[in-house]
């Protein structure tokens, strides 16, 4: 139950006039940024004369995405991937599948039963080391935990009867999660794992993603199609790949977008408020609600990151070439060059994106967030951990979370130990903003949760760090950008390293702002103050850490294997007064940015870095003959406050042969002999028949609603044990059946069951009028052993391969060839931007402005 009174309000504050026109200057004083580092986030309300002109050009429009409530939830998510992927598997095993949950009894003594999901379960099981360690005493606190007496006997009995066997298919396949990838522009159905499109009556297209894959080439070649159902491992195993539809045909103007929440609100309020007007307090009720449904059709629309770039469409703000103002209006140039003016706060005076050398749009150029009733933003941190600010310049309350930067780490490991296996696959999932958690889940598990309610003309600041989340309480116009101050520094150096561990992509390049700090300093005459003194002597310490770094790989490389070349990077000046009018080219920073980056792990390549010769077409990521020295990624920052590491976590791998029974996974091969029957091929058997009517008359003993708390779930070992007699009976006569129905499946093509099925779920889905239509989740995936392994990781260097040169930084270049760069391909070369000597000169330069500062 959402109990708000748990939760802690954040900040409000109201600086002076003064204060408000310094705001980088206001947030930096000591007793402000105690607050942001106390509560993570701040609201700001501004002097009351503070009333900026709304300055959107009629002519703007926008697309929205469609938000799905009860897909956000973090449980709910996992839950319903993990029954579907489980279902799959089953279907393949010609097993009747699983609903959500099951009902176990508290006890012996009683009647009393508790709703336990196969999903919760599974993790359960799986945190304690998967069912071959489990004991009595494991299996009785696994009880407890949901609420069952520690003797009983029911939780360990439905594991084993219907989750062991895709447990230990799913351990087997842990250790990666690349999948053959289908080219959206092949009209000829290439198989995924060769390439071709021969022998059409020898494809297989999987029953759920319509993938074509030449039954030969899989990890145990099939000899006649498969007359039930049939899935690719992606598909058997899931990725937990999630995205918002959007509405990419249709856009609306603030009026129409208005007039369509104005009519979702009144339908609302009558089908779930009894006709009662809705509270702020009301709606996040029910928001939370919505999101921890495992059953809701609930949909809502967001015009969210809107960044178009034409004249009167960048920011609400007034700009010099807004349509339709008066630039030489007194007050209108007040608001045009205010700092707190979105466009103009991140280059306030003392932000550090200042000392960027690209303009990024999203952050230091403002996108629009238009929302709408219980439209939402999922938890994040902004990018490179900076700071952020958002302004609603109408509309109704915005309803903010925030958690303290001191408390990220704990949220981090409550997020990944209620999904693990979600984290798995998708190890950048919290920089996804897909993903809630109820901010009671927070509460009850030690977590300090800050709210925020946002008004008009109110600005809400989020600080380094802050994982923060929120929704919308009706139709409201809001837009954001990112700024730095000086106690961002080192979380900056931070953000590098962590997403170094999960490859995501660098937005700029941390340590030429730092080396920019620097040479800034070294030009500079006058008088310098104590703040930037103390700024210069932490970015000394940074850039030497990564010189140091440099060094110590250049060191190690065997720099005769490349061809060296001196090729200092050249920026285009920034141009400011361009900027502010949105006149750059977006598309050709992007590409200088990409340009940038190291093909492998996505950080940004500065100084020294390696282009691989790959007109080949063969480069690979390999484990290197010669071991990399044990360097460290970069020495640990000093964090202002608080400083948060990050674990890397070795994944365990099952290999096949500690698999429990022969028939435990689709593709259980070498140690066991009846494993090599096909057990596509019974399908057609005389077994197979019975088996399927076994399947059909426990199907409709075991029937029951999801709703009903008083119905119950009948016990499955006796009938389990019938499965396992018939699938003993279908593989001791399967190899005289096979050779009857020998030839059969050669002389058709499997045609896909869900592209046969697709126009009848069209027919029968009906959607409530009031709301859009359901999003779409989006699957990828994971990997095997065997053939399988060389083919995903093929699938998964594909576009790397289709370039003719490879970027690599030092550390993933040594990482890939080792010390002696054994294989590395001739004609490769060893890039300087800048010479190690260069670098070290301004830290000299540095090192000796600061000394003659002190005396």
């Amino acid at each position: 139950m959402f109990d708000k009174s748990l939760l802690t309000p954040c900040p409000v504050l109201h600086p002076t006039e003064e204060e408000f026109d310094d705001p980088i200057s206001y947030l930096s004083r000591e007793d402000i940024a105690a607050l942001g580092a106390e509560y993570g986030i701040v609201k700001i309300v501004p002097p009351e004369n503070w009333q900026p002109q709304f300055s959107i050009s009629p002519e703007f429009k926008f697309h929205t995405r469609l938000q799905k409530l009860s897909d956000l939830g973090l449980a709910t998510r996992s839950r319903n991937f993990f029954r579907d992927n489980i279902n799959r598997f089953l279907k393949m095993r010609r097993k009747r599948t699983l609903k959500l949950f099951f009902r176990a009894n508290v006890s012996l003594n009683t009647t009393k039963r508790v709703k336990v999901y196969y999903y919760d379960l599974f993790v359960a099981v799986d945190k304690l080391g998967g069912f071959d360690n489990m004991n009595k005493e494991k299996w009785a606190s696994v009880n407890q935990s949901f609420g069952i007496s520690p003797q009983s006997t029911q939780l360990e009995s439905e594991y084993d009867a219907n989750v062991r066997s895709y447990a230990n298919y799913i351990n087997q396949n842990n250790s990666n999660y690349q999948f053959p990838e289908s080219d959206s522009e092949d009209d000829y159905d290439n198989c995924l794992v060769c390439g071709k499109h021969d022998r059409p009556s020898r494809t297989l297209l999987c029953d759920n993603c319509d993938n074509p894959f030449h039954m030969d080439c899989l990890p145990i070649p099939l000899k006649t199609i498969p007359s039930t159902n049939w899935y690719c491992d992606k598909c058997l195993i899931g990725t937990g790949e999630y995205g918002f539809e959007e509405e990419v045909d249709v856009k609306y103007s603030i009026r129409q977008f208005y007039q369509l929440c104005q009519d979702f609100e009144h339908k609302f309020v009558k089908k779930y408020n009894n006709d009662e007007p809705l509270t702020v307090d009301i709606i996040e009720k029910k928001f939370w609600e919505f999101v921890e449904a495992q059953k809701s059709d609930l949909e809502v629309k967001y015009g969210a990151d809107i960044h178009n770039l034409k004249p009167g469409e960048i920011s609400g703000f007034p700009m010099l070439n807004t349509p339709g103002i008066n630039a030489n209006d007194p007050t209108t140039q007040y608001y045009i060059n205010h700092p707190f003016n979105l466009t103009k706060l991140p280059f306030a005076k003392g932000s550090l994106l200042n000392y960027i050398n690209t303009s990024i749009s999203g952050m230091t150029v403002p996108w629009i967030y238009i929302g709408s009733l219980l439209s939402t933003f999922c938890w994040h941190v902004e990018d490179h951990y900076t700071l952020s600010a958002n302004y609603c310049h109408f509309g109704a309350t915005k309803k903010w979370y925030g958690i303290p930067s001191s408390q990220a780490q704990q949220f981090e490991d409550l997020m990944k130990d209620s999904a693990p296996d979600l984290f798995k696959r998708q190890p950048d999932l919290l920089h996804q903003l897909v993903t809630l958690l109820s901010p009671m889940k927070l509460i009850e598990n030690g977590i300090r949760c800050v709210y925020a309610d946002q008004n008009p003309n109110e600005f809400v600041i989020t600080y380094p760090k802050v994982y923060h989340s929120g929704f919308n309480s009706g139709f409201n116009f809001n837009e954001a950008v990112n700024f730095t101050m000086n106690c961002w520094l080192e979380y900056g150096e931070r953000s590098i390293n962590d997403y170094k561990l999960i490859g995501k992509e660098n937005v700029f390049n941390h340590f030429q702002l730092i080396e920019n700090i620097l040479k800034s300093f070294n030009k500079q005459r006058g008088s310098i103050n104590s703040t930037q003194i103390d700024l210069v002597k932490r970015s000394l310490e940074c850039f030497e850490r990564f010189v140091s770094q440099q060094n110590d790989f250049l060191s190690t490389l065997d720099k005769s294997k490349f061809k060296q070349e001196y090729k200092p990077k050249k920026y285009k000046p920034r141009k400011f007064e361009d900027e502010q009018v949105g006149a750059f080219d977006e598309s050709e920073a992007k590409n200088e940015e990409e340009e940038d980056l190291c093909d492998v792990c996505k950080t940004h390549l500065s100084y020294q870095y390696c282009v691989i010769n790959n007109k080949t077409h063969r480069f690979q990521v390999e484990e290197p003959s010669t071991p990399p020295p044990d360097i460290p990624l970069v020495e640990k920052p000093r964090v202002i406050e608080h400083s948060i590491t990050v674990k890397q976590e070795p994944i365990k791998r099952i290999t096949i042969q500690q698999l429990l029974t022969p028939d435990s996974s689709p593709y259980d091969t070498q140690p066991y002999s009846e494993a090599r029957v096909n057990l596509d091929q019974m399908a057609n058997l005389e077994s197979s028949k019975k088996m399927a009517q076994l399947s059909e008359s426990k199907d409709s003993q075991n029937e029951e609603v999801d709703s009903d708390e008083e119905a119950d779930e009948k016990a499955k070992n006796c009938m389990m044990a019938q499965y396992d007699q018939l699938i003993s009976a279908a593989k001791r006569s399967a190899s005289a059946e096979v050779q009857e129905n020998k030839g059969e499946g050669d002389r058709k093509r499997r045609k896909s069951r869900r592209l046969q099925e697709l126009p009848e779920k069209a027919a029968v889905k009906e959607e409530p009028e009031d709301f859009p239509r359901v999003p779409t989740t989006k699957h990828r995936s994971q990997k095997m052993t065997g053939k399988m392994t060389a083919v995903q990781h093929k699938s998964h260097m594909k576009q790397l391969n289709e370039k003719s040169a490879i970027r690599l930084c030092l550390q993933c270049c040594l990482k890939n060839y080792g010390t002696s760069c054994n294989g590395i391909p001739e004609g490769s070369i060893l890039l300087f931007e800048a010479y190690p000597s260069q670098l070290k000169e301004i830290i000299k330069a540095t090192k000796r402005n600061l000394s003659e500062l002190s005396l």
